[in-house]
């Protein structure tokens, strides 16, 4: 058994379920592409952090993603809330008592093993780890041993990250952060992901979320992301010519 566990959180693999703010710009097939993509790419990292995966997804037919895992557990649940305190505690009744766990989404397929690995590191010594997301939720939440329920979190998205440091502080527990970073939800996000696996590539890092670059490239994704980007460009343009 591993010392440390990865648990992603995600849904299955669903056409018009999954990134739906993605389909306005590069259509539905694209995006499941994409989202299975990045899935794969959030699995990969885990294990390549030398961490047990979990994977607690959406009930469903099996999928192929699911063979990047160690061990899959269907989610349970009414609201999303109740779904990731549900998945966190799941995933602790599989492992030994006081293993470190981190939960993460397959909206970020920019994290690398090595990122997961110091997280870890930080765990090894703090109570729990929180990793805020720039639209003010968190992307990741780790736990040195049993996690708190923090369900309540995400009653207003926009402040799921403050709402969790006061539910973690409640249970007397005093988080540390961990980078800031952005997680894939909409176009400009998108736009953000592939400058940065442009940047990654070109400075030789170590860790590439290869399927993501590959479906970007093969569906054409990226002229059409670069035209709206330019689009918007031209409008805000505008707009500032208008109001001067």
């Amino acid at each position: 058994m591993k010392k440390q566990a990865v648990l992603v959180f995600a849904r299955r693999p669903e056409l018009g379920r999954v990134k739906t703010r993605l389909e306005t710009c590069i259509g539905a097939s694209r995006t499941l592409s994409l989202y299975q993509a990045f899935l794969t790419d959030t699995l990969l990292a885990a294990r390549e952090s030398r961490a047990q995966v979990i994977l607690a997804h959406t009930p469903g037919p099996d999928f192929p993603e699911q063979n990047f895992a160690d061990v899959t557990l269907e989610q349970r649940g009414n609201t999303f809330g109740e779904r990731f305190d549900a998945a966190l505690e799941d995933a602790a009744n599989q492992l030994p008592k006081k293993t470190p766990l981190v939960l993460i989404g397959a909206d970020t397929p920019h994290l690398s093993p090595l990122f997961l690995r110091k997280t870890f590191g930080i765990l090894s010594q703090n109570d729990a780890v929180i990793g805020p997301s720039t639209d003010g939720g968190f992307y990741l939440l780790g736990f040195s041993s049993r996690p708190v329920p923090v369900c309540e979190a995400f009653s207003e998205p926009s402040t799921a990250n403050s709402e969790a440091v006061r539910l973690l502080h409640e249970a007397c527990i005093e988080p540390i952060f961990v980078q800031e970073q952005f997680d894939v939800d909409c176009p400009q996000d998108l736009m953000k992901l592939i400058h940065l696996i442009n940047h990654l590539q070109a400075s030789h890092a170590d860790w590439i979320p290869q399927n993501t670059r590959k479906v970007l490239h093969d569906e054409e994704i990226i002229p059409l992301m670069v035209k709206l980007e330019n689009a918007q460009t031209v409008v805000g343009m505008t707009r500032e010519s208008v109001r001067n």
